[in-house]
């Protein structure tokens, strides 16, 4: 994103080298099929890691995707310790008193458009639309937005 607007999307199933659960078969609706012939991780990875560079890791529990990403990227000798921001925490400040916080629950509550739940391109423009959605509710110009920047100047700092 660049302010508010999405300028690009990179999306790619992943072959993880082992056959997929019947747990996320079951939650993402990816098999096997699916993924056989796809790439392994180590083969995007630095891909990925230049698409995410200087950039502010949004998420939807960003601790859980960091988590991950993290580790992957490490497998690949890729350093991976960006500024985060979680829009679950920012949606309870901005949209305090909504039934929950889930991604699914709390798109459908503030009438953002419906998505293809736990899948990461939709579950990303989910998230996006969360964020979109804050900084309209609080003014793109506005407080928020300083405390990102600031936010964001103090992370670089501090990795120099």
């Amino acid at each position: 994103m660049d302010g508010s607007e999405i300028v690009g999307t990179f999306h790619s199933l992943v072959d993880p080298g082992q056959p997929i659960t019947p747990f996320v078969r079951e939650l993402t609706g990816i098999t096997d099929d699916m993924v056989n012939g796809q790439p392994q991780f180590g083969e995007i990875a630095e891909h990925v890691a230049e698409l995410l560079q200087d950039r502010i890791f949004v998420a939807h529990n960003v601790q859980f995707d960091n988590k991950f990403m993290t580790a992957e990227l490490k497998r690949c000798c890729i350093k991976f310790n960006p500024p985060r921001l979680c829009t679950v925490k920012l949606a309870r400040k901005i949209f305090p008193g909504q039934p929950s916080y889930s991604l699914h629950k709390l798109t459908e509550s503030l009438g953002l458009p419906d998505f293809n739940h736990h899948r990461a391109l939709d579950d990303t423009l989910a998230a996006a639309a969360i964020l979109k959605a804050a900084l309209k509710k609080v003014g793109e110009a506005g407080v928020f937005k300083n405390v990102v920047n600031l936010s964001v100047a103090k992370k670089q700092a501090i990795n120099k």
